[in-house]
């Protein structure tokens, strides 16, 4: 996976964090800046990219940004909320990101990790908190990173800086379903999206979403992913959990 590594970052680890939005205390500024940098978590670096109210300045944020991507890399429990945050802390600073050419190596390193998080399917066998079925692991973050490299518009009416990076990797690692894996995630999006609950809004462009309504891709997947279950025990048993096509895909056997 490509590394922004920390000397291309113009900036010094900063000796204060400037709280521009008032939303913390010097104490608490000063606790986020008494850890290392490689022990940080999401207390910190939520807080220092915290979307619209970063505890720092763009100067003193941006010194962050190779601990960030490598907390998204270890694909945590937090990982998606943390995606969520710096994604919008990104839109916020695009023209600083420019200027300094990092934009564009932010992009990729998010592409990498939305691929690799593709080529694998881990699943969570007990109910999350919450959910009444069993999960993929890294669907949630999968989702924030196709609707933060996607989305073209925030809320605030400022524009993602990504445009549709998503899609494409989207396409190539899901929509070809060349294998049991592709054909997994190809069911988890087309099941999600038919019960509207993923990738709602401007974040699921036609591309996308003509992949997943596509009735000869729907055939192939579920023909794909009950051959790929035949033989693996742990996914027959969370197909059978997923509520998708009925009973098609929770009629595997023990």
């Amino acid at each position: 996976m490509t590394e922004i590594r920390q000397k291309q970052i113009p900036y010094r680890r900063p000796s204060k964090l400037s709280d521009p939005g008032c939303d913390f205390t010097p104490e608490e500024c000063a606790a986020i800046l008494a850890v290392p940098d490689e022990r940080m978590g999401f207390r910190e670096l939520g807080s220092i990219f915290q979307s619209y109210l970063p505890a720092g300045t763009y100067e003193e944020c941006a010194y962050f940004i190779p601990r960030v991507l490598r907390f998204l890399d270890d694909r945590g429990d937090d990982a998606s909320d943390m995606a969520d945050n710096f994604l919008v802390w990104v839109a916020e600073q695009k023209a600083e990101l420019e200027s300094d050419g990092l934009l564009l190596p932010i992009c990729v390193h998010l592409q990498e990790l939305l691929r690799s998080c593709l080529s694998e399917l881990r699943v969570q066998m007990d109910p999350l908190p919450g959910k009444d079925v069993p999960y993929p692991i890294d669907c949630s973050l999968v989702e924030s990173l196709i609707v933060g490299l996607n989305r073209t518009r925030l809320v605030n009416g400022k524009y993602r800086p990504f445009g549709n990076a998503a899609t494409p990797i989207v396409l190539d690692a899901v929509g070809t379903i060349k294998d049991g894996v592709a054909a997994s995630w190809f069911a988890i999006f087309a099941s999600l999206l038919e019960r509207g609950v993923f990738l709602l809004g401007e974040a699921i462009d036609a591309p996308i979403y003509d992949m997943l309504t596509d009735e000869a891709r729907i055939a192939k997947a579920c023909h794909l992913v009950r051959e790929a279950s035949r033989n693996d025990r742990q996914l027959a048993a969370f197909w059978r959990r997923w509520y998708w096509k009925g009973a098609f895909l929770r009629s595997f056997e023990d």
